[in-house]
C-alpha cells in the first residue's frame, strides 16, 4: 500500500517537471520570434511600416517630378532662344567694292574703265603699212577680236601684241607700259591687283576692232 502510494507521487512529480519544462521552451520560442519583445497584435517587426514607404514614394515622386519640369524649363528655354546670328558675306563685297580709283587717269563706272586715246602708244613695233597688209590678207598670225572689253589677264605682253585700229583707220598700239599710266589699282602690281576679277577695261571710245599679233616664236 506504501509502494502504490509512493508509485503515485513520483509519478505526479515526473509530469509537473515534464510540464514545466515544455511551458519555458515555447515562452523562449516565441520571445525570440518577437525579438526579445512581448507579442502586440499588429506589430511585426520583420515587415516595413506601410505608412514610412507611402511616404518615402510621394517624396521620390515629387523629387522626380521636379527634377522633369526643371528639364522641360530649360528645354523651352533653349527653343526659345534665337539663333546667333551669323556674319554676312557683305565683308568679301565691301573688300571689292571699296576699291580706291580716286587717283586714276581714267573713267570707271560699274566695273569697266574706259581707256582714252591718250593712254595708247603711237609708237608702233611693227609698220602701219605692214599692219594693212596684214589685215588685207587675212594673215592668220594677226587675229581681229570680237569684243572691245578685256579683262586684264586677257593681255599676255611676253606672247603677243595688241593693236588699235581707230574710227579713222589709224593704227595704236596696246602696251602694259601705256595702260599704267592711267594709275588704275586692278593693274599690274596695283594695289587692288588681287581683286582684278570683275573689272575690265574698254577700248570702244577709241578702237573700231581691237588686233592681236603673235609674236614670231624665237
Amino acid at each position: 500500500m506504501r509502494v502504490s502510494k509512493l508509485y503515485s507521487a513520483l509519478l505526479i512529480a515526473f509530469l509537473t517537471i515534464g510540464f514545466v519544462a515544455c511551458t519555458n521552451t515555447v515562452s523562449s520560442t516565441d520571445t525570440s520570434d518577437t525579438g526579445g519583445l512581448d507579442y502586440i497584435p499588429g506589430f511585426n517587426p520583420g515587415k516595413p511600416d506601410s505608412s514610412k514607404v507611402a511616404d518615402n514614394s510621394s517624396s521620390s515622386d515629387a523629387e522626380s517630378g521636379s527634377e522633369s519640369s526643371s528639364s522641360d524649363t530649360e528645354e523651352s528655354s533653349s527653343e526659345g532662344e534665337e539663333p546667333p546670328e551669323t556674319e554676312s558675306s557683305s565683308s568679301e563685297e565691301e573688300s571689292s567694292s571699296s576699291i580706291d580709283f580716286s587717283e586714276s587717269e581714267v573713267s570707271v563706272e560699274g566695273g569697266v574703265a574706259v581707256i582714252t586715246e591718250e593712254f595708247l602708244d603711237t609708237d608702233l613695233s611693227v609698220d602701219a603699212s605692214d599692219l594693212d597688209e596684214m589685215l588685207d590678207d587675212e594673215d592668220p598670225s594677226f587675229e581681229e577680236f570680237r569684243s572691245s572689253e578685256f579683262s586684264v589677264d586677257d593681255f599676255v605682253f611676253e606672247s603677243y601684241e595688241y593693236y588699235c585700229y581707230t574710227q579713222s583707220h589709224d593704227w595704236l598700239q596696246i602696251t602694259k607700259e601705256k595702260l599704267l599710266e592711267t594709275k588704275l589699282p586692278i593693274l599690274w602690281d596695283g594695289s587692288a591687283y588681287d581683286a582684278r576679277d570683275g573689272y575690265f577695261l574698254s577700248f570702244e571710245g577709241v578702237c573700231e576692232s581691237v588686233f592681236l599679233y603673235a609674236l614670231p616664236v624665237p
